[in-house]
């Protein structure tokens, strides 16, 4: 059986911008500055790339500059808090006592959906 690596993101700030680091089985891979209009990274020219789409979510949940990695493959949140699960789950649980689970949802919903790869055209010969 294969072990697929696991890859991470975090962010922080770095000035007026935001670095946001490519983590690969812990090891850093890559670290790119970035806005929400603008990266510095190979795909930086395109209309959009990983890490802004990243940044506006690592903004809506404060995980800027803290001990959160977003795994973007699986759109989830993972903590390296030493201050131990247990506690990441209860305060979790107090935040949402107080924070509506609406802001949330807007923020997927604002979010283009993936889209699907190009379906291949078989023709006979």
């Amino acid at each position: 059986m294969t072990r697929m690596n696991q890859i991470l993101y975090n962010c922080h700030t770095d000035g007026g911008q935001y670095r946001i680091t490519k983590f690969n089985d812990g090891e850093v891979e890559s670290t790119y500055l970035c806005t929400v209009d603008e990266c510095e990274c190979p795909a930086g020219v395109r209309p959009t790339c990983r890490h802004r789409h990243m940044l506006p979510r690592f903004i809506a949940k404060g995980a800027v500059n803290s001990f959160y990695f977003y795994d973007y493959d699986r759109q989830g949140w993972v903590t390296n808090d030493p201050i131990g699960q247990a506690a990441l789950e209860q305060e979790l649980a107090q935040r949402a006592k107080f924070e509506p689970m609406e802001k949330d949802y807007q923020l997927a919903m604002s979010e283009p959906a993936p889209t699907p790869p190009e379906p291949t055209i078989r023709r006979r010969i």
